[in-house]
């Protein structure tokens, strides 16, 4: 991968080009990487809003009806229900992984089998969640397009 940066003081905004021989599942994970930069959720905590963007986000869970948004060190509500902030954030590379929880993909450090056909996901920061056997062949589709793309 070769990546160049211009700085060019006469233009507006950042623009990205990105130039590939076949557009795969690594230029896929790049371009919802870079939409996840410029995503912004709106969060609350203690009655303040707070726009936050969604590549700091680890997972979003929903819990007696409310859904929480955690970050690196603080958790936030959305008024939104989970599904609808999934449907805002599954192309910016999140994933669901059980009926009330979506991870960043881009958040995951590996993934462990807890046998009987069970999965955890465990992120950068540490937290460990439980993926449920609805979803678990989504997850090893992710498995092996990675799989694939690091063996190119």
């Amino acid at each position: 991968m070769i990546i160049n940066l211009e700085q060019n003081t006469s233009q507006k905004d950042i623009e990205i080009l990105i130039t590939y021989p076949v557009k795969d599942k690594v230029v896929e994970r790049i371009v919802s990487l870079i939409k996840s930069v410029d995503m912004q959720i709106e969060c609350y905590s203690d009655d303040e809003v707070k726009l936050v963007n969604a590549s700091d986000i680890y997972y979003i869970e929903s819990v007696d009806g409310k859904t929480i948004v955690c970050c690196e060190k603080e958790n936030y509500f959305v008024k939104s229900r989970l599904y609808q902030v999934y449907e805002k954030l599954k192309d910016n590379g999140f994933i669901q992984v059980s009926k009330y929880c979506i991870l960043n993909i881009n958040k995951l450090d590996k993934f462990r089998s807890l046998g009987n056909n069970r999965l955890e996901a465990v992120l950068s920061n540490g937290t460990f969640l439980c993926i449920t056997r609805k979803y678990i062949p989504d997850i090893k589709q992710i498995l092996r397009d990675m799989k694939l793309d690091n063996a190119s």
